[in-house]
C-alpha cells in the first residue's frame, strides 16, 4: 500500500460553508450522477471496446439513516484529474458536458456529510485510490493537502465509489422523491437504455404520459369536425443573439386511466440532455403568459420537453440564469409556437372538454363509485350516534372568518328580495362544513359559509373551475332548499345539513389539521 497526497486548496474554510447552501437532496445526489455519466460519455468507446457494444453505465445509490453510498462502473478518476477533482471551484478543461463548474461533487458531499470518502479506479491504470475528507479536522487544522491511499488493481477494472458518513440530515424519508426526481432528470438516457440507475436496488424507469387524441375544439366544448388529432408537436426556434430551443409541447390525455395527474403539467427544461427545471410534482415551468392562473385548463394540461443547451445555469444546476430581455423573448416565442397551426396547443388546452360518456372516463368514474360506496357503512354509523335537535339555534351574528372569499347576488323569491352571499372560509380551525346565516322574514339576508380547510373539501373539491363550481353549486342548492322548506313550515328542514356536517366532521378525517 502506497501513500501520496492531493492538493485541496484554494481555501479550506470554503468547505465549512457548503452545508448552508440551499439544496434539495435529489439535486445534490444528481451531482454524483452527473460525474458518473460524464465519465462514461468521455470514455464510452474505450469502455465498450473492453466489454461489448451492449455494455451500459450502471449507478447504484444506497440510502440509509446514517450513510449514503453512490457507486458506478464508469471510467473512474484518472491520475491527471486528481489535482483538479478535489479542489473546490477548479473547473475542468472540457466544459461542454455535465461537469462544468468544478463544484458539484465537493458541494454535494459537504452538504450531505461532514465525513466522506471517494474510492476510484481509472480505466487503464493499475491502482485504486482513496481520498477521505473530515471537514471539521480540515478546517480546524487548516489542512491544504489530503493523503491518497493506493492499492493495486487490475488494469481493466474501473469505477468510483463515494461514501457519505454521519449524515447531517435524515434522508430515508426522501427515498420515494429521490427515485421519482432522478428518473425524471435522466429520463432521456434511461429511455435510450444507455444508463441504469438503481436506488436501494430499485431500477428507475420513466415513461411518457398519455397524449390527448381528440378533435380540435375551436370554442369551449365545440368541435369543427370529429377528426381526431394527436396533440403533440415539435418546437424549434431561436431567441437572443443565437440561442436555440428544441423539443416538443403537448396536452395530457386526462381521460386515460392512470394519468389524470395535472401536478405534472408544465414544461421540463433540459440542458445537455439533463433536466434542470421541472423536476417533480407542481415544479413544471409554467409562465403565466402561456399557462394562465392555477385554475385554468392550460395550467393543468400543457406539458413538454424543451432543450436550452445555450442557456447558462446556476452552479447547483437547479435553475437557469436569464437576462430579462432574453427571457421575455423566449416566453413570447414559445407562446407563439404553441399557438401555431395546424395544432394550436394553446387554444385546444383552453377549449377541450372531456366526454364523460367515453369508456376511459366511465372506468375512472366506476373506480370513484367503488370508493364512495365503501364509505356508506361508516357514514350510517355516525348518523346512528347523532341526534338532531327539533329546533336549530340560529346564529345571532354572522360569522366573520379572517381568511375568506365572498360572492354576492340579489335574488327574488315569491315577490320578496333575498340578499344572498356565499363565503368561502379558509380558516383551518372551522369544524362545520356548511353554515347558514339567515336574517329577516320575507325579505332576507342569507349567507352560506363553506369550510374550505376541512379534509373533505381538500380531498374532493378538485382544482379545475368547473369541478369547484359543481361542488359549491351542490352546497348552495342544499342550503337554499333548507331555507325554502323552513319557510314552508317544514319543522326539521335543517336536519339534512346538520347530519351532513357531522359525517364530514368525522369522515374522512382531517388531512393534517
Amino acid at each position: 500500500m502506497n501513500k501520496d497526497s492531493v492538493d485541496i486548496r484554494p481555501t479550506v474554510g470554503y468547505l465549512s460553508i457548503l452545508p448552508s447552501i440551499s439544496y434539495k437532496p435529489w439535486y445534490a445526489i444528481a451531482e454524483f450522477v452527473d460525474n458518473s455519466l460524464q465519465s462514461y460519455l468521455d470514455k464510452k468507446s474505450k469502455l465498450k471496446k473492453i466489454h461489448s457494444s451492449n455494455w451500459k453505465l450502471r449507478i447504484g445509490i444506497y440510502i440509509t439513516a446514517y450513510k449514503i453510498k453512490i457507486i458506478d462502473n464508469a471510467g473512474g478518476i484518472a491520475e491527471k484529474d486528481y489535482s483538479r477533482a478535489f479542489r473546490a471551484a477548479a473547473r475542468p478543461e472540457k466544459r461542454d458536458g455535465l461537469s462544468e463548474f468544478g463544484m458539484g461533487m465537493k458541494t454535494a458531499a459537504c452538504w450531505f456529510s461532514p465525513v466522506w470518502e471517494v474510492k476510484s479506479k481509472a480505466i487503464g491504470e493499475r491502482v485504486q485510490k482513496t481520498v477521505k475528507f473530515d471537514i471539521e479536522k480540515i478546517v480546524k487544522d487548516d489542512i491544504e493537502e489530503l493523503d491518497i491511499t493506493e492499492v493495486s488493481s487490475p488494469i481493466n477494472h474501473h469505477g468510483t465509489e463515494i461514501n457519505l458518513y454521519k449524515l447531517r440530515r435524515g434522508y430515508s424519508g426522501f427515498k420515494k422523491k429521490i427515485k421519482e426526481h432522478l428518473a425524471s432528470m435522466y429520463r432521456l438516457y434511461i429511455k435510450k437504455n444507455e444508463i441504469e440507475i438503481r436506488v436501494n436496488d430499485e431500477k428507475l424507469e420513466y415513461s411518457l404520459p398519455p397524449i390527448l387524441n381528440a378533435p380540435y375544439f375551436h370554442e369551449v366544448g365545440v368541435v369543427k369536425n370529429n377528426k381526431k388529432l394527436k396533440w403533440i408537436k415539435d418546437i424549434n426556434f431561436k431567441y437572443g443573439e443565437s440561442k436555440n430551443v428544441t423539443g416538443y409541447v403537448g396536452i395530457f390525455d386526462e381521460g386515460r386511466l392512470g394519468f389524470a395527474k395535472t401536478k405534472y403539467a408544465g414544461f421540463s427544461l433540459f440542458r445537455r440532455n439533463r433536466l434542470i427545471v421541472g423536476v417533480g410534482e407542481d415544479e413544471g415551468y409554467r409562465p403565466s403568459e402561456i399557462f394562465g392562473n392555477k385554475q385554468s385548463h392550460r395550467h393543468q394540461r400543457i406539458f413538454g420537453e424543451l432543450h436550452l443547451n445555450d442557456q447558462e445555469v446556476s452552479h447547483t444546476k437547479d435553475s437557469f440564469l436569464w437576462d430579462d430581455k432574453e427571457l421575455m423573448e423566449f416566453i413570447d416565442k414559445l407562446k407563439k409556437n404553441t399557438q401555431k397551426g395546424p395544432l394550436n396547443i394553446y387554444d385546444q388546452a383552453n377549449n377541450f372538454r372531456l366526454d364523460r360518456r367515453s369508456r376511459d372516463i366511465k372506468i375512472q368514474t366506476s373506480e370513484g363509485l367503488d370508493g364512495a360506496i365503501k364509505l356508506a357503512p361508516t357514514a350510517l354509523k355516525i348518523l346512528q350516534n347523532n341526534t338532531i335537535p327539533k329546533q336549530i339555534q340560529t346564529l345571532k351574528e354572522k360569522p366573520k372568518p379572517k381568511d375568506k372569499e365572498v360572492r354576492r347576488k340579489q335574488l327574488k323569491f315569491e315577490g320578496f328580495i333575498w340578499n344572498f352571499e356565499i363565503v368561502l372560509n379558509y380558516d383551518k380551525n372551522e369544524r362545520d362544513w356548511i353554515q347558514v346565516y339567515e336574517k329577516g322574514n320575507k325579505t332576507k339576508d342569507i349567507t352560506i359559509i363553506v369550510a374550505m380547510g376541512m379534509g373533505f373539501t381538500q380531498q374532493y373539491f378538485g382544482t379545475k373551475p368547473e369541478e369547484v363550481e359543481g361542488m359549491l353549486a351542490l352546497i348552495e342548492y342544499i342550503a337554499l332548499a333548507e331555507i325554502v322548506e323552513k319557510d314552508r313550515g317544514t319543522s326539521k328542514a335543517h336536519a339534512i345539513r346538520l347530519s351532513l356536517n357531522e359525517i364530514i366532521r368525522q369522515l374522512p378525517p382531517d388531512l393534517g389539521y
